[in-house]
């Protein structure tokens, strides 16, 4: 009987330490984490998707004027977090947000494709609030044959040129990149 009761007991220790250690994680800088609200359709489709907690540990979600501050908190507490957010700001009366933590191997990775006359052309990896100009840095900056005048930017099926010796520090003609996006620098 006691050897039953001790296989009982390891057999429910074994279920319950995944579910307490995942409740018990917490969120950090770079964690990818799906946030839903659960609201009439055309609410939920504006709303619901993936997410990455910024370097800064925060995350921007739709519809409000501030971030959240996201690290060191479970998701459980993150989704109160939100939900108070908009209670707050009065645009849901009584949200319901669900916070899921992805597993970052199963995330396909986000970049942004830089090519032509840059010193090391490839894929950067895409973070929150990447301009144009940093992508092109990190992949070693513009070689000496670059017509630095009429960078191509391709989103989609739109292409926009811009003249990075205009750049101002304010960011203007510099614009903030989207995954996904191509970066060309021409041969001058």
């Amino acid at each position: 009987m006691k050897k039953i009761i001790g296989y009982l007991i390891a057999f429910v220790t074994m279920f319950a330490m995944p579910m307490a250690m995942a409740q018990s994680s917490t969120l950090k800088a770079g964690d990818p984490v799906q946030i839903e609200l659960k609201a009439p359709a055309e609410d939920a489709a504006v709303f619901g998707g993936n997410y990455t907690i910024s370097e800064s540990g925060t995350v921007k979600v739709p519809h409000l004027n501030q971030e959240i501050s996201a690290v060191g908190l479970s998701t459980s507490q993150l989704s109160r977090k939100i939900e108070a957010a908009y209670r707050a700001a009065d645009i849901y009366t009584n949200p319901t947000i669900i916070v899921n933590m992805h597993n970052p191997t199963t995330i396909v990775p986000h970049v942004v494709n830089v090519g032509g006359e840059v010193r090391s052309p490839g894929e950067a990896p895409f973070r929150e609030n990447m301009r144009l100009f940093q992508a092109i840095t990190s992949r070693g900056g513009f070689t000496e044959f670059a017509k630095v005048r009429e960078v191509k930017l391709v989103r989609g099926n739109k292409e926009t040129k811009y003249d990075l010796r205009q750049i101002k520090a304010d960011g203007s003609n510099n614009p903030f990149l989207q995954d996904g996006d191509q970066i060309i620098v021409p041969q001058g």
